[in-house]
């Protein structure tokens, strides 16, 4: 079992090789303008201070729903560097690239290379159904921490060498809730994607439970139900500020469940159907 999982995780950092490594540093240089917009002061006037007196002027500032479709709880927590990353950052952007990130990887080496036929290989060795869809599972769940870890050392990074001070710990505490609500919406679509056989009926029940509990975040202020969904079942967000309150097991706990119950899925439905090969 060990020989199997080193030579088919080698096989499949081969076969995504290229995925892994935009997606590993692409988002993380991008996110460098923020340790360079706060550590300058006359960059910070431009990017930072100009927006908030934009926003405060245009009353924008005080729109709940705005304030709710960004993961924001207050607009005066985000101008600094703390505030915009763990306020922002990780309640919004962090999940939804996780997700996306994850998606077309699990993707890529699951429903869409059996459709393409590529799979035929992985199916002619062997290995058993149970022995391929755990790799898939640890694949999905070790990139899920370990791309958005990469992301976050280029925000924490510059900022040893400027006047900007994060807690490396709480910041740690930050990511893995967030990361860890990204890759519930990856297990989704592994999950469905393994069951069914198809990378579109994956990448719809990812994305699309994404936006359902995005769009239940923003609505939550208005109706009890998306209020509860929000509170009792959305990924979204790094709950209770982990960065100041440090790791919530009930909130760890949330996000855990769900992604073993969306695998479980992955795990019955190959397990139990015809592989589609050409």
């Amino acid at each position: 079992m060990i020989n199997f999982l080193f030579n088919y995780l080698k096989y499949i950092f081969n076969v995504g090789k290229k995925w892994i490594l935009v997606w590993m540093f692409a988002p993380g240089i991008y996110m460098l303008i923020l340790p360079f917009a706060f550590g300058n002061e006359s960059t910070k006037k431009v990017l930072i201070d100009g927006q908030k007196e934009g926003l405060e002027s245009s009353g924008m500032a005080e729109n709940q729903l705005l304030l709710n479709a960004f993961g924001i709880d207050d607009w005066q927590s985000i101008w600094t560097m703390e505030g915009i990353v763990t306020g922002y950052i990780m309640n919004l952007f962090l999940p939804l690239l996780v997700a996306i990130a994850v998606i077309g990887l699990v993707n890529k080496i699951g429903a869409k290379a059996e459709e393409d036929g590529t799979f035929e290989f992985v199916a002619s060795l062997p290995f058993t159904r149970t022995m391929i869809i755990t790799t898939h599972s640890l694949v999905l769940i070790l990139l899920g921490l370990i791309i958005p870890l990469v992301w976050i050392h280029f925000i924490y990074i510059p900022t040893l060498f400027m006047d900007i001070n994060l807690n490396y710990g709480s910041l740690l505490a930050s990511l893995l809730q967030s990361s860890l609500g990204g890759i519930t919406f990856a297990a989704i679509a592994l999950g469905i994607g393994a069951a069914t056989g198809k990378a579109s009926l994956g990448w719809a029940a990812g994305i699309g439970l994404l936006a359902f509990e995005w769009i239940s975040g923003m609505l939550a202020g208005n109706t009890e139900f998306f209020e509860f969904i929000r509170d009792w079942f959305s990924s979204f967000g790094a709950y209770n500020n982990p960065y100041i309150n440090g790791l919530d097991a009930g909130n760890l706990l949330l996000v855990i469940i769900k992604t073993i119950i969306f695998l479980m899925i992955g795990f019955w439905g190959f397990r139990n159907r015809s592989l589609n090969l050409k």
